[in-house]
């Protein structure tokens, strides 16, 4: 039987449930629970009421509500458009969707005997129990992979039933691993109406249902200036050992002047057609013109020679019209991508994915889609860049959800305003919380005969915005992807304008010039970004790419119009952390220096890991009063739970940072830390907020930082960023990086992360470079 809940988190933890013999199948905002019982008379539930209710102590206190019946299924199941058409799909429709089936069943993981060592009278008790804990782990571990099995298996017997047919296989979040912590899989389908609905309001097990993701497509081009190139032109190919970056998109035309020497022809794949069908036949080329974003972010050289420092690989997936074949489940494609190319000579570790969904990403459960890239972030060392997604400039055709640009100016909602709306936010798969959110901001403002919607630097018209899931910081960065124009009428008409448009390469397959300002969009941000991020690797060839995204957003700066806008959390919005920079992601100077973790360094939940960071005397003189600006930024990955909707349940671990108060001891510092660590949920508030403390721009909790609503440990890259007096510091700065428990409850289990930590004398009026640096030759780290 399905029910539906409602608990309090806090006195009856959503995965206690299974102690009452119900299964969660989904989890929802304001402790909405989805279950599933096999016991139809809820006995087990029913006898802790009626204990309850006689005076005896039970977490049941926390059930708030049970409902029966159906009619809330369609609100909570159904993705936004899917419950929009609810009323008039019939039953000979045909129709092709996605299906989120959950497979945990009741039994649970124990908690590892570390956790009660003490209890135990000796190392031979102890050792007996972890044994017997292993075994119990392994044999629930064999239950969740016969279970996946045994609900695909009815699943489609559903479909068949209904004469339809899977077009994917299952999607598991750990296929290699399939009886690693299984708890769904997700599947395309073909069905009818009737099988739809039918699943949809009596199949006990499924959490989520939604539309196959249309693939946003750019306005049609309203100029193409021809710009011509010089013959005498040379380019060289790079290094060997250079960094790489896949582009999965539309293709390349790979022969290209300007991009043939940097093209890595070796392991060019499409999944289009055949493998071998590689080329961009998008007209002006979509792939072509990421690649070129790649290698030339800023100016297209016209003469001399080009020395090129990043190989460039080709993973089409986009057909001619800049479709994605029906046949192909963006899940298993990505890892099907990501195995193919990572396991290539090079070893790849970027990929850039400017391609997103027409519909603004859902914020309850993680979608497939996304949850596929934050499994294979997981599992290898590699980085997702990912579009932020465009709001078009008209909408065409049948209702939308995604409102057009030219729809919120016809409803009186101005420039930047409506970006802010619901319909504008980041689109599928820019959710993912391991990869890189891009969106796009101005590169000029023209003014009559058209006129510009943004001045430089501010955010493009069509840049889709955050939150995103669980209330996290997206997009992360922003780049110069452009703006477009209107001509001041009623109605306004909007347009693409050379002038607002980056320089980028362009296709030339069917006519037309090879370099154009023609097109605008954050899918041209994106690649922009990953151009930093090789960078990155170039320096640092060995580490992590969370090492490389923990510098990336590091390096981002809020531009000087932020400054004069009055509410910083819109900014936040629409910028996140601002534009990176390569150079000071991966160079100090004399006024600003980065601290940085290297190596693999992992924690596990419960554990804490302090940092010393000492401040030379000759910087905290009380007659001086430079101003320095802190950076502090965490990068980590864990392994995700899709059906659960918060991120301190969706990952199995998660991390967060604090720093000691500005007059506060190691010693107390440390006991405080140890006390956040020690408990099983999240602690919001272990020191008050008093005139010692820095004064961070996100903090800690939403109602505490200048930036109101979010809070920095929202996310798998936590940055936070303060301003303080030179006099203010003391000799040492403190920084613990604490493990919390998520879904997995292996206190053995750990996660990798990278840390740095920066100083910048923002008016460049003190050299602090080299003191800091001697003070911190040692790295001092103390694990808890």
């Amino acid at each position: 039987m399905s029910i539906f809940l409602q608990i309090d988190p806090r006195e009856l933890p959503v995965e206690d449930l299974r102690k009452y013999g119900i299964e969660v199948i989904g989890e929802f905002e304001d402790g909405f629970v989805i279950g599933s019982s096999s016991d139809l008379t809820l006995v087990t539930l029913k006898e802790k009421i009626e204990k309850f209710a006689a005076g005896a102590q039970h977490q049941v206190a926390g059930l708030w509500d049970i409902v029966t019946g159906v009619a809330w299924r369609r609100e909570k199941i159904l993705s936004e458009a899917l419950l929009r058409d609810w009323p008039i799909i019939k039953d000979y429709d045909q129709m092709v969707v996605e299906i989120g089936i959950a497979c945990l069943g009741t039994e649970e993981v124990p908690v590892h005997p570390k956790n009660r060592r003490s209890s135990y009278k000796s190392e031979v008790a102890y050792n007996r129990a972890v044994e017997t804990w292993t075994k119990k782990r392994n044999e629930i571990y064999d239950m969740w992979d016969e279970l996946m099995n045994q609900r695909y298996d009815q699943l489609l017997r559903i479909i068949r039933s209904y004469q339809g047919e899977v077009i994917s296989g299952p999607v598991h979040e750990n296929p290699e691993l399939l009886s690693s912590m299984p708890d769904s899989f997700t599947v395309k389908v073909r069905i009818s109406g009737k099988g739809f609905k039918d699943i949809v309001e009596n199949h006990p097990y499924v959490f989520d249902i939604s539309e196959v993701d249309g693939i946003e497509k750019h306005e049609p081009v309203e100029i193409d200036q021809d710009e011509t190139i010089n013959e005498g032109l040379i380019f060289n190919s790079p290094s060997e050992d250079a960094p790489a970056v896949c582009i999965i998109d539309s293709g390349i035309q790979e022969r290209h002047i300007y991009l043939k020497e940097a093209i890595d022809q070796t392991v060019s794949r499409s999944w289009i057609n055949s493998p071998t069908d590689v080329a961009d036949h998008y007209p002006g080329g979509h792939g072509t013109r990421v690649a070129g974003a790649v290698l030339y972010p800023r100016d297209i050289p016209r003469s001399g020679q080009v020395h090129h420092n990043i190989w460039i690989q080709n993973a089409r997936v986009l057909d001619n019209n800049n479709g994605m074949p029906s046949s192909l489940f963006q899940p298993i494609l990505m890892r099907q991508i990501v195995e193919y190319f990572h396991s290539s000579p090079r070893r790849t570790k970027i990929f850039n994915h400017s391609i997103n969904s027409t519909n603004p990403c859902r914020v309850v459960h993680m979608s497939a889609w996304a949850a596929a890239i934050d499994q294979l972030s997981w599992e290898k060392d590699v980085l997702f860049v990912i579009s932020a997604g465009n709001l078009p400039l008209y909408s065409r055709g049948r209702p939308v959800i995604r409102l057009a640009i030219a729809d919120h100016m016809n409803s009186g909602r101005n420039y930047p305003d409506y970006l802010l709306e619901p319909s504008s936010r980041i689109a599928n798969p820019a959710q993912s919380l391991q990869a890189i959110t891009v969106g796009s901001i101005g590169l000029a403002d023209i003014t009559s005969p058209y006129y510009s919607f943004s001045k430089t630097s501010e955010p493009s018209a069509y840049s889709c915005t955050g939150p995103g899931i669980f209330q996290t910081i997206k997009p992360e960065v922003v780049e110069y992807g452009g703006c477009v124009a209107h001509d001041g009428g009623t109605p306004r008409r909007i347009l693409n304008r050379p002038e607002l448009s980056p320089q980028l390469i362009r296709s030339n397959l069917y006519g037309g010039s090879a370099v154009g300002r023609d097109q605008v969009g954050t899918s041209f941000a994106a690649p922009k970004v990953s151009h930093i991020l090789a960078g990155i690797q170039r320096v640092f060839p060995d580490e992590s790419t969370l090492l490389y995204r923990a510098l990336l957003i590091q390096s981002a700066r809020w531009p000087d119009w932020t400054s004069r806008w009055p509410d910083p959390t819109s900014v936040l919005r629409h910028i996140g952390y601002g534009v990176p920079d390569l150079k000071r992601a991966t160079e100090n100077n004399p006024y600003r220096i980065t601290l940085i973790t290297q190596g693999e360094v992992r924690i596990s939940g419960k554990q804490v890991h302090i940092y010393e960071v000492r401040i030379p005397e000759e910087l905290r003189r009380l007659g001086d009063a430079f101003d320095i600006r802190i950076d502090i930024t965490l990068s980590y990955k864990a392994q995700p739970r899709r059906t659960r909707r918060n991120r301190q349940r969706y990952l199995s671990t998660w991390l967060e940072w604090q720093t000691s108060e500005r007059y506060e001891s190691m010693e107390s510092f440390v006991s405080k830390m140890i006390e956040l660590a020690s408990g099983d949920e999240y602690i919001d508030e272990v020191v008050d907020e008093s005139r010692e403390s820095i004064k961070w721009m996100i903090h800690k909790r939403s109602d505490w930082g200048r930036i109101k609503g979010f809070r920095r440990d929202d996310n798998t890259v936590q940055k936070d960023w303060a301003y303080l007096k030179s006099y203010e510091w003391r000799e040492a700065f403190y920084i613990a990086v604490i493990g919390h428990l998520g879904w997995n409850r292996d206190m053995n289990a750990t996660v990798p992360y990278a840390l740095a930590v920066s100083f910048e004398a923002i008016n460049e009026d003190v050299e602090i470079y080299q003191p800091i640096a001697i003070e911190n030759e040692i790295n001092i780290k103390v694990e808890i």
